[in-house]
């Protein structure tokens, strides 16, 4: 697990896929979520969340939670969420530099303003998974849309 905090916004990378089928389970599993937050960094978990739940096939998931700030449920010291649930594909923008041949086999290449980006498209590794997440910067949601769709695919 990754965590990053990002204004009011906490973004979590789990190398784990989540069961997004089961509605009460979901709510459990964050509710867990948040203790681990709490305990391991020490961070205050009140208030109603708004939950935005990333999934790819070959990575794991990505979490946004942002914390609507709204008296009513600190005040009673409460946890309330929304979960919104997507399945996208991630990319990542990796320099030059960086290329495997390796990797390269088992992706598609975009090229979108003189940057790279990596879509996976067949099972890699946990260390070739790890290869990118370390010399890479992954990304999902709306800032792979267009990539997809204004990028050129590319042949390294």
């Amino acid at each position: 697990m990754r965590f990053i905090i990002d204004n009011n916004k906490f973004i979590v990378f789990l190398k784990e896929k989540i069961n997004l089928d089961n509605k009460s389970k979901l709510e459990k599993y964050f509710k867990d979520l948040f203790c681990k937050l709490k305990n391991k960094y020490n961070i205050e978990v009140e208030g109603y969340y708004n939950i935005d739940v990333y999934t790819d096939k070959y990575y794991g998931t990505i979490v946004e939670i942002e914390n609507e700030q709204l008296e009513y449920y600190t005040y009673f010291n409460q946890i309330d969420m929304e979960i919104n649930v997507f399945r996208s594909n991630f990319y990542y923008e990796i320099d030059y530099v960086f290329l495997n041949k390796n990797i390269l086999d088992k992706c598609v290449c975009y090229k979108y303003k003189d940057k790279i980006y990596l879509k996976v498209i067949k099972d890699i590794s946990d260390l070739e998974l790890s290869y990118l997440l370390e010399y890479g910067n992954v990304l999902y949601g709306s800032d792979v849309e267009n990539i997809a769709r204004y990028g050129k695919k590319v042949k390294i």
